[in-house]
């Protein structure tokens, strides 16, 4: 897992920022996410007051960035493996110090739309 990681560090600042977006939302979810409401979370911008088209991720790229931690099984997008979960849950607080704040933004965001 840490060389995955190492790879989407080593993407672009655009590339990486879906990815660390993704990782957080699906690693935080209390189930599994339809690709269409990932498309919509990554698409929404904090203050936003609708959302924008142009901001919505292809499938393709959503799971590229996220070198292969990511999965669309049919039920939903999902961590690879359960151990990815525990991987994440491990060094979430040090890699992602700002998301409980992120997706707080964005949830709000999404609600007064």
């Amino acid at each position: 897992y840490n060389d995955a990681m190492q790879r989407i560090d080593n993407q672009n600042e655009e590339d990486r920022k879906i990815a660390h977006l993704v990782l957080t939302w699906v690693t935080n979810a209390k189930r599994p996410w339809s690709f269409q409401e990932m498309r919509e979370a990554l698409a929404i911008e904090p203050g936003a007051t609708q959302l924008d088209d142009d901001n919505m991720v292809d499938m393709e790229i959503m799971f590229s960035v996220c070198a292969g931690l990511v999965v669309h099984n049919g039920f939903g997008v999902r961590l690879v493996h359960y151990t990815t979960q525990e991987y994440l849950n491990a060094i979430q607080a040090g890699r992602f110090p700002d998301a409980q704040t992120d997706t707080t933004r964005t949830l709000l965001t999404f609600l007064a739309f």
